[in-house]
């Protein structure tokens, strides 16, 4: 039997859709109110992590940082109206306290969020790679390990308080299992549709085919039955003549004949707010497979984290230094570690897909990965979920401007991308 099958591909604005702080510079916020805690609790004149540290000058007569409100007199009122309270004052106050960034890596991710208000952490470390001012890959690894059991720390912390059923939203559950919808697919597709409605028509008046929602327990199947009847009814006879083509544009399909087949989460996320909009029932995995494509948090070990651009020029360069230090965050690379990229293949190699794109901004940073997906053979649509402000703008044109970066026919790009008309936002 024919089949269409859909690819739900999941990024961070996923998360900040339901009001989770996964932004990067939620986390270097995180990690400065940490660094506060630390100091004000802290009993020694130095404090270190790898990235920083703070020690208090030999002139300084105080046994610790505790003291430091004291000696400088200031309120409980004043210190709050800091934004990282003891951090402030021991970065600002050259007589008081040395204060040393021990990585020129992290250095630059502050400064980015402190100039432009934002940063990438997984570009940075690409743009890293390829200039001089970094002593050596080794180092700036080093660096780049500790940064990253950090943030695992932090959307540790984010998961365990902010995610579970309560956040689900029951509109977004219903986008992610829609049925197909007919002027969505790419031109060069329509035959695969075609072969999957007629599938499916002749496959529903024997009732072998079941649908998602019924895989999922809803009881539609009376429903189903009739719509099917009133559909029959209505161009049986046209459709006995003429093929199911001559219904294909008709808007009288029923949606029983357009829900997909299988559905895939490609979860790019480290959390697991994404999983909650499928079913966790191992019966229903084979229809609902969730690939943490990244890995999880409770894995800290499967956690990919880094850059996955092998199309662009400077890569190249970088492979010809034949160090494999520079190789080892390519996410590429450690794909191999585990099954999950091979999953993902099984499942476009099985039959014609859609992609949803939730929540990802389908940088470079993914670009491997997505170039992979979005040219594949079986790939007959691809619609994006974008985010409309509050003053009526959205980013749907840059999404799809990040998509054709993942393209290298742009011809296909243009086929295969929903326009905006059909798309919604998430």
């Amino acid at each position: 039997m024919s089949a269409i099958h859909r690819i739900i591909l999941v990024g961070n604005g996923f998360d900040l859709a339901h009001g989770l702080a996964t932004r990067y510079e939620n986390f270097i916020d995180w990690y400065w109110e940490q660094w506060n805690i630390r100091l004000s609790s802290s009993g020694d004149k130095k404090e270190t992590d790898g990235l920083c540290s703070f020690t208090l000058k030999e002139s300084v007569k105080l046994a610790s940082w505790r003291w430091i409100p004291w000696c400088y007199k200031l309120p409980e009122k004043d210190m709050e109206h800091l934004k990282y309270g003891m951090v402030d004052i021991a970065r600002s106050d050259t007589s008081l306290c040395d204060f040393q960034q021990h990585s020129v890596f992290f250095q630059k991710i502050c400064q980015s969020i402190e100039s432009k208000g934002w940063v990438d952490i997984e570009n940075e470390y690409y743009q890293a790679l390829n200039h001089e001012y970094f002593e050596c890959p080794e180092k700036l690894n080093k660096e780049f390990e500790i940064v990253k059991s950090k943030l695992v720390e932090y959307l540790t912390l984010v998961q365990s308080s902010n995610i579970d059923e309560s956040i689900v939203k029951p509109a977004l559950k219903e986008k992610i299992l829609a049925p197909i919808r007919i002027d969505e697919i790419a031109i060069g597709a329509r035959s695969q549709l075609v072969d999957f409605i007629r599938s499916r028509y002749f496959g529903e008046a024997d009732g072998s085919y079941i649908s998602i929602g019924e895989q999922l327990g809803w009881d539609k199947r009376a429903e189903n039955i009739e719509a099917m009847n009133r559909f029959s009814r209505k161009w049986g006879d046209k459709i006995e003549e003429f093929g199911i083509e001559s219904a294909i544009d008709s808007h009288d399909i029923p949606e029983v004949l357009l829900s997909p087949t299988r559905l895939m989460l490609l979860n790019f996320n480290y959390t697991r707010t994404a999983d909650l909009y499928l079913p966790q029932d191992k019966k229903l995995a084979y229809w609902f497979p969730i690939d943490h494509i990244h890995g999880q948090l409770n894995d800290p070990q499967s956690i990919i984290f880094g850059y996955g651009d092998e199309l662009d020029d400077n890569y190249r360069n970088i492979v010809k230094l034949n160090n494999n230090e520079h190789l080892r965050n390519i996410k590429s690379i450690r794909y191999l570690e585990t099954q999950n990229y091979r999953n993902m293949l099984a499942f476009i190699e099985s039959a014609p897909y859609q992609v949803y794109i939730m929540g990802h901004s389908c940088g470079n940073s993914d670009r491997t990965l997505l170039n992979t997906l979005f040219e594949h053979k079986n790939r007959i649509s691809i619609k994006p979920f974008y985010h409309r402000q509050e003053d009526g703008s959205d980013n749907y044109l840059e999404i799809v401007q990040n998509i054709s970066r993942n393209f290298t026919d742009m011809k296909l790009m243009r086929d295969r991308v929903v326009n905006k008309t059909l798309c919604e936002t998430l």
